[in-house]
């Protein structure tokens, strides 16, 4: 009885305010809650026209500074890479553009781009995981050096990638296993890459280009993806530039690293920061001008994380020269027909 009360009481002191309320709105306050009103929502557009003018400050701000940046590369990336052939490595949903600049910036540095291959959604796949081990058993033949017997199936594959696109003849000419990787890889029953430009010679190093993060279903604008999916294809990622850092001169991974869900972000934060270097930032200007850096200081030896985001040692790569690349070694031709049984397996 007592609670029945209560809450009639508590209804009825509910309904009394709401009609006091109406009341003094529609009386007194009217006009005083009137004026409140209209000088906040005065108040909230000219933050808004405020805002709107910081950001298309910051705009045209920032494309001066790109602006700048692009007249300034060619003297400030000199001859880094002066008699170096590179070839580039792009990753799946890599933005067409941030491959472009790339190029351009390892041409400005010197370098010469032998040719680009593109990876295939096959390589990080979950459903081809079990082909992909099959194959790599099929191909390690072919591999000189040849990875630890204990290394996984996407460092054996990430290897034969680099081998494929950096063993060369004295000449500079891809050698017969070089050639033969590379076709196997492009000609597979689910083929891992595709060429989208056919090296003209050996490369002496590599670049990966991996995507922004939008594509990788995070940051601003990005689509909503499976997770562990992506991070079973983000595992296979970084196998393969661990196998593919073991072959030529050197390598770089170049990248976004704003959540844990990039490559740049994983390399940096497992066993593979101790041997893959890496750029972050490849949707600005400044990270892909920081490539050719990062690829010099990778080619003298050291390893590095440049750029802004996490788990970075260093905003701006430091100044490394090299010395002119050795000339190949000639390799020891295999006896005639040793590779047939082998070649025939793996197509």
């Amino acid at each position: 009885m007592i609670d029945f009360r209560y809450h009639l009481v508590s209804l009825i002191a509910v309904f009394l305010a709401l009609a006091l309320g109406i009341l003094l709105g529609a009386g007194p306050l009217n006009a005083p809650l009137g004026d409140q009103l209209t000088g906040q929502v005065e108040e909230l557009r000219e933050d808004r026209d405020r805002l709107r003018t910081e950001l298309e400050v910051s705009e045209v701000e920032r494309e001066n500074r790109d602006e700048f940046l692009a007249e300034v590369a060619p003297a400030t990336l000199g001859s880094r890479l002066e008699g170096r052939a590179v070839a580039v490595v792009v990753l799946p949903g890599a933005n067409e553009d941030d491959v472009a600049d790339v190029r351009l910036r390892l041409e400005q540095a010197g370098a010469t781009v032998t040719g680009q291959v593109q990876v295939t959604e096959a390589w990080t796949d979950p459903d081809t995981a079990t082909f992909r081990s099959s194959f790599a058993g099929q191909i390690l033949g072919y591999l000189d050096p040849a990875p630890e017997e204990s290394a996984d199936t996407g460092v054996i594959l990430g290897n034969a990638l680099g081998q494929a696109l950096t063993r060369g003849e004295v000449d500079g000419s891809l050698t017969t296993d070089a050639e033969t990787l590379l076709e196997l890889l492009v000609s597979a029953e689910d083929p891992l890459v595709e060429l989208t430009e056919e090296p003209g010679q050996a490369a002496n190093a590599t670049v990966v280009v991996a995507p922004r993060s939008e594509a990788n279903g995070a940051g601003d604008g990005g689509e909503s993806v499976d997770v562990e999916t992506r991070e079973e294809r983000l595992t296979e990622e970084v196998a393969l530039a661990r196998g593919i850092t073991a072959t030529g001169e050197g390598s770089v991974v170049v990248g976004s690293a704003a959540t844990e869900l990039d490559l740049v972000s994983a390399v940096r934060t497992g066993d593979a920061a101790e041997v893959v270097t890496t750029v972050d930032s490849v949707a600005e200007l400044t990270g892909r001008l920081s490539v050719p850096m990062a690829l010099a200081v990778a080619i003298s030896g050291e390893v590095g994380h440049y750029g802004v985001g996490a788990e970075a040692t260093a905003a701006v790569p430091p100044t490394v020269y090299l010395p002119p690349p050795a000339a190949p070694e000639p390799e020891t031709e295999q006896p005639e027909g040793a590779g047939d049984a082998e070649t025939e397996d793996a197509a």
